[in-house]
């Protein structure tokens, strides 16, 4: 059988029509192989692509030249699934392919750069292909041999293309969100509670709010926990109403369609319309339990110049960081909650009953200090956590205390010019878990809930958490992130 019967690329036997072809290219070139060029971006590679490779190799040596990820973004506004190494990779490493590299050209017709450097003597294209007229024209421009072949799968396969694969991509992916959003609906609500985030305000609480940082800049820092049914309820400062609020505005289902900044903003919103919207509520909640909640793992967040929003976030969420997984075994071990048996919070109780902060008599200098005091505490407890050091976290947990007791006293004393009984109980209780028995301690809202304590020996009745670093949006990247 001579070359004008079967091919010398892959021995594959071919049609009366390639024959003459081929004879016509033999006898021109005087038996040297033939140069045969395709080009494509062969991104979502697929059976489609291999076989019409192995259609197309049978006319010589097959080189492809595949579309530059810039080119491809420029010409379809979308980024390539497999980088320029990748689908290089993949290709060359099929059986019938000879040379593979990027084209070296741009715009809709980027071969043609390769055409002049590779001088084919074929070029092989799908029938269905794109500007076909003008791939022609360039082919005769350059002394090229067209040849068109139908889009036909492989023996007992499906018909395969790009555009195909990439609307059966969305099918699943919808298929999928369909099914997620179908079991979140069957957990219903109350059980909800369980799955949706929990955050601890771990230091800096009051920080963001603008009265407060307006005298001066700090940080709030907060820990997304895992549901434990000993602590997690009500009325103990762990963003109870505002997950209340998430639950309602996401109807029960988690908001993974949106980035953890946008769906804290969001939330922010949806709670506080009360305060500046309808303004039937005097007050604001902070944007440290709604950015507390959405974002996973360990958060500090940044305030400064009268602002409700932190211009700036520190996120620590990544197990697979070993610094980061070491930082969250060392906090669950040295952090105990622990419940108050008693009845902390009085009825009708206002944390703000005295706030020295909007306080005229008290002058600016003064106020300035009294939030410096709170900033430098919680600043001291990020350097804590970050250097693993339980009595500067401990000490910073105590200063807390002390910078609230100063500036707003019903937050550590609801009794305060009251029953002066329960007052002595509760600071009796208080300063059983604070330095020097422990390392330090602060109360985990205002008015008491449970102490959070530090310690690097077990504590009496202390419960422990567990940090969560599951996403609940979309994945959140650790490191620093531009809030404002």
């Amino acid at each position: 059988m001579n070359p004008s019967q079967r091919s010398l690329a892959t021995g594959v036997a071919i049609g009366a029509g390639t024959a003459l072809l081929l004879k016509q290219v033999y006898d021109y070139l005087g038996k040297r192989r033939p140069k045969v060029l395709v080009s494509g971006c062969f991104d979502l590679l697929h059976s489609g692509h291999v076989e019409f490779f192995k259609q197309a190799s049978k006319y010589g040596d097959l080189y492809v030249r595949l579309g530059a990820d810039e080119n491809i973004k420029m010409l379809k506004n979308h980024d390539t699934m497999y980088c320029n190494e990748e689908r290089v990779f993949m290709v060359k490493n099929i059986g019938c392919v000879y040379d593979a590299a990027i084209s070296k050209g741009k715009g809709r017709y980027d071969f043609e750069t390769d055409m002049k450097e590779i001088k084919p003597d074929l070029y092989v294209v799908n029938e269905d292909g794109s500007g076909m007229e003008k791939r022609q024209e360039i082919a005769k421009k350059h002394g090229v041999k067209i040849v068109v072949l139908p889009r036909t799968p492989s023996e007992g396969l499906e018909v395969r293309s790009s555009t195909s694969m990439k609307a059966r991509l969305r099918d699943m992916v919808l298929k999928a969100e369909r099914e997620k959003e179908a079991k979140d609906m069957a957990i219903g609500v109350p059980a909800f509670h369980k799955v949706f985030p929990w955050r601890l305000c771990f230091a800096g609480g009051w920080m963001d709010l603008k009265w407060c940082n307006h005298y001066y800049p700090g940080c709030a820092i907060t820990i997304n926990i895992k549901f434990n049914e000993k602590i997690c309820r009500d009325y103990c400062g762990l963003a109870t109403s505002s997950r209340k609020v998430a639950i309602r505005l996401w109807n029960g289902k988690f908001p993974s369609h949106l980035e953890s900044l946008d769906a804290a903003k969001l939330l922010w919103g949806a709670e506080n319309f009360d305060c500046y919207g309808s303004e039937k509520r005097h007050y604001s909640a902070g944007s440290q339990d709604h950015c507390g909640l959405m974002f996973p793992g360990v958060n500090k967040l940044c305030y400064k110049g009268g602002c409700h929003w932190p211009y700036k976030i520190v996120n620590m969420s990544d197990p697979n960081d070993s610094k980061q997984a070491a930082i969250f075994k060392w906090l669950e071990d040295v952090l105990y909650i622990v419940d108050i048996p008693f009845v902390s919070r009085p009825k009708g109780y206002n944390s703000q009953k005295i706030n020295l902060l909007k306080d005229e008599k008290v002058s600016d200098a003064e106020k300035v200090n009294l939030v410096k005091a709170l900033g430098e505490a919680s600043e001291e407890a990020w350097k804590g956590i970050q250097e693993m050091d339980a009595d500067k976290l401990g000490g910073a947990l105590s200063n807390t205390m002390k910078a609230w007791k100063a500036m707003l006293p019903y937050t550590v004393d609801p009794f305060t010019n009251g029953d002066a009984e329960k007052s002595k109980k509760l600071l009796d209780f208080w300063k059983k878990y604070d330095y020097p028995n422990t390392k330090g301690c602060l109360f985990s809202g205002a008015g008491g809930g449970f102490l959070m304590v530090i310690n690097d020996k077990p504590v009496e009745n202390g419960i422990k958490i567990t940090i969560n670093t599951d996403n609940f949006c979309k994945p959140v990247k650790s490191g620093e992130i531009e809030a404002m």
